[in-house]
């Protein structure tokens, strides 16, 4: 849909309204379009989500996580965009809009911020993500013994991650079993807040697919997507670093774990170790939804000329480098 089709739709849906487009991202797997809404002295503005090669089935299920998690926070520091409605056929999703900026920005530094401002934000991160497990935690009723991604969805190294993880499962401290939110990344996490004292976080993005899977997937995905930060400009090209991709990360890992009232084990930080690696390995693919643009091909590229050394090592507990290309581990 292009701009003038998005405004028609959302005048369809609030009628008496005029409504403009104030601004479109245009990103992988969607457009974000900024609306205005007008009518007499009354403001207001919206965002519109558009799915690119969306399944109906999909963006209905997104909004439905995205309203479960909206009304079942009752943090004030934790939340997300109120949803308004969704048009499962044209991949529309409706949310109001939220003032912040996304962690990655600030992370990759193009948004100076505090050390202690980060750090603030990554403890947020890990308190948001023990409120998502714990809204969208399974019952040992709904699903028996059953971990699955769907193999419909062309997530064959998740699904390898989980057939070989079955007997480190059975020795972790961290046993329940959760809808992951799956690409829980600082890409998807609205920071909101001048000082490190008064922050808010949004999550956005919420899953589109039914999993069932442990809590490390997504502790994974947020060290993963970390360790990809420090593989862009600036903190690549231009040597910024004023923030270290370890202690980020045990900050964010020690506040979920206080909030879930959990300690990790061994046998835990293998799967996390090993979901990295599965994550790893899927990034090199971008295209596996087939239909692209020329966006995720570059992107594709270029993962795979960093990923490949970091692969190469075998051992789940390899570490990259804090700046720069993936080494091998001398012997």
């Amino acid at each position: 849909m292009n701009r003038a089709e998005v405004q028609k739709c959302i005048e369809e849906h609030y009628p008496g309204f005029n409504v403009s487009c104030r601004k479109t991202v245009f990103c992988r797997n969607s457009s974000i379009h900024m609306l205005d809404l007008c009518r007499g002295k009354t403001r207001d503005r919206i965002v519109v989500k558009i799915s690119h090669n969306h399944q109906p089935r999909e963006v209905a299920l997104e909004y439905a996580n995205l309203s479960r998690f909206c009304n079942a926070s009752k943090d004030e520091f934790i939340s997300s965009p109120k949803p308004l409605f969704a048009d499962a056929e044209k991949g529309i999703l409706a949310m109001s809009y939220v003032r912040g900026t996304n962690f990655s920005l600030i992370l990759h530094e193009v948004r100076p911020a505090s050390l202690q401002y980060i750090s603030s934000a990554a403890d947020l991160s890990g308190i948001a993500l023990a409120r998502y497990h714990e809204i969208f935690s399974r019952s040992e009723g709904d699903h028996g013994d059953l971990l699955t991604i769907d193999a419909n969805a062309r997530e064959d190294d998740i699904n390898q991650f989980l057939s070989e993880s079955r007997e480190h499962m059975a020795g972790c401290n961290l046993r329940m079993h959760v809808k992951p939110f799956f690409d829980f990344t600082s890409w998807n996490i609205l920071v909101s807040g001048e000082r490190s004292n008064n922050l808010k976080l949004f999550l956005i993005d919420f899953p589109r697919l039914d999993y069932v899977c442990t809590p490390h997937l997504d502790l994974a995905r947020f060290r993963f997507g970390l360790e990809l930060i420090k593989q862009f400009p600036p903190s690549k090209f231009f040597g910024l670093n004023r923030w270290n991709v370890d202690c980020l990360y045990d900050r964010f890992l020690n506040s979920y774990c206080r909030d879930m009232n959990v300690s990790l084990n061994g046998d835990d930080l293998w799967l996390i170790a090993r979901a990295r690696k599965a994550y790893i390995r899927r990034a090199q693919d971008l295209t596996r939804k087939v239909r692209c643009g020329w966006q995720p091909k570059l992107e594709q590229m270029y993962l795979r000329t960093f990923s490949r050394d970091w692969l190469d090592q075998g051992d789940v507990f390899s570490k990259w480098p804090g700046i720069g290309l993936a080494k091998r581990e001398q012997a």
